[in-house]
């Protein structure tokens, strides 16, 4: 008795795992389940790394099917990546279940701007953009076929850019001669050395004859305050103190004259 009941169990027991295998064989899809979206990417003439969902996803024009619907970042390089002026984009797409979507992007181009000597003002049209050494970014209608570079004390100069790649975009700058100069640099340090030569003459007499004359005054000062000593005279007292205070006059001229001297020494 119990082992035809367990005959019985176990037929039960492998018809039911029949059925169920049937079954699922035989159940639809989950329709839920979301289907799978595509991105085209297009960069114009210039050719670019892109990367969706940090893995590289290959070079524009690019088709990335397959996948999920939701949202996916979206990262293009120019293709020097290692160059600091190659351009880069960022995006964030968001993707319904099965949509396709094609996207275009346009990288903006940057060139570094040196001139030598640097500080100089760069102007594209009519703006400044900034100055050297700057990094110029083009706008929506580019770049222009050249800028205009300016700097006190030299030429104004007009600097071609680089066509397509990004690049760097040299120039020397060229001093300008000032017309109030002389046309010769000779005649200029010529005239100078003269001017200073005169001031020192001048500068140098005065302190010599005012030192000549300080001595002559204490000299006649010591002659008569001897006498005075001698004879008492009230008048040759006064005529001490008067040479006293020439010589010390005369004294204050030759330091002032000294000085002038020697300043004039040595900023020549």
């Amino acid at each position: 008795m119990r082992s035809t009941f367990r005959s019985v169990a176990g037929v039960l027991l492998a018809a039911a795992g029949a059925f169920s295998a049937a079954h699922a064989e035989s159940a639809p899809p989950d329709s839920a389940a979301p289907g799978s979206g595509s991105i085209t990417i297009l960069t114009g003439a210039d050719t670019a790394i892109v990367f969706v969902d940090s893995v590289r996803a290959g070079t524009t024009p690019l088709t990335v099917d397959s996948l999920r619907g939701g949202k996916h970042l979206l990262r293009l390089f120019q293709r020097d990546l290692h160059s600091w002026l190659a351009g880069r984009i960022n995006d964030t797409v968001y993707l319904s279940p099965g949509e396709k979507r094609t996207l275009r992007y346009a990288f903006e181009r940057r060139v570094m701007v040196i001139t030598d000597p640097s500080g100089a003002i760069v102007y594209m049209g009519d703006s400044a953009a900034g100055t050297t050494p700057c990094v110029l970014a083009s706008g929506p209608g580019g770049f222009p076929a050249n800028v205009t570079v300016v700097r006190k004390g030299y030429e104004r100069t007009i600097l071609s850019l680089p066509k397509g790649d990004p690049g760097i975009a040299r120039v020397e700058l060229q001093k300008i001669w000032q017309s109030e100069q002389p046309d010769s640099p000779l005649m200029t340090e010529s005239g100078s050395s003269e001017h200073t030569g005169l001031r020192l003459y001048v500068a140098g007499g005065v302190a010599v004859a005012a030192g000549v004359a300080a001595a002559y005054f204490k000299i006649k000062a010591d002659g008569r305050n001897a006498l005075f000593q001698q004879s008492g005279d009230p008048s040759l007292q006064r005529e001490t103190a008067r040479l006293d205070t020439s010589a010390a006059i005369s004294l204050l001229i030759t330091e002032v004259g000294f000085g002038f001297f020697s300043y004039y020494l040595l900023s020549d």
